[in-house]
């Protein structure tokens, strides 16, 4: 048994020498003598990220309507709720839609979920919402008037005979789509858009 182990401990020894190393190289290589920053280490002092840029570039038209130059898409710069001052069902929101004379035009609609989604942008906070609450600031361009909605209708939708459903909505205040039934309205309205001509 001790020649057994004498010619592993003679083996052992004989490869730390052909490559030359030893017992501490090899515990330093593990990392085990160098655990820590080296003496004299100041860790660099946390900075707050750079917010990020608006992407949107808007024009506002003077005639109640915003249009974004990336899309083309024009806006009503003034949303349901602002105008209203109260929210909107589906229903009444389709209705306001139809009946909207904003800047002299007559075919406004519905946007969809991706046209919503071009106007939220989350380099923007603003306290521009119906209740003015600092902890739900909207992702909204200040070219859109104060007394927006939480959230907008969209034309995303699906109808049954057998119950008032349901609605895809975006949230302005983390950018998120929801569906919700045709009768609720709580916080939210509509924005309508038109297509450019």
């Amino acid at each position: 048994m001790d020649a057994v182990i004498s010619k592993k401990s003679r083996l052992l020894l004989l490869l730390f020498v052909v490559l030359g190393l030893s017992i501490p190289a090899l515990c330093w290589s593990a990392g085990i003598d160098n655990i820590g920053p080296d003496d004299g280490y100041v860790a660099p002092q946390w900075q707050v990220p750079e917010k990020p840029k608006p992407r949107l570039k808007l024009r506002d038209n003077g005639d109640d309507t915003v249009t974004d130059l990336k899309t083309g898409l024009i806006w009503m710069r003034a949303d349901s709720y602002s105008v209203l001052q109260r929210c909107l069902n589906f229903y009444d929101a389709v209705q306001y839609v139809e009946d909207s004379t904003t800047g002299g035009y007559d075919d406004w609609r519905l946007p969809s979920i991706a046209e919503l989604a071009s106007i939220y942008d989350n380099a923007i906070e603003n306290v521009i919402a119906f209740d003015h609450d600092p902890q739900n600031p909207i992702s909204l361009d200040a070219h859109f008037a104060d007394g927006a909605a939480y959230w907008y209708w969209s034309s995303d939708y699906s109808k049954t005979k057998l119950t008032h459903c349901c609605g895809r909505t975006l949230y302005f205040v983390n950018g998120m789509s929801h569906i919700r039934r045709f009768t609720v309205c709580r916080h939210g309205g509509v924005r309508a858009v038109r297509d450019p001509h």
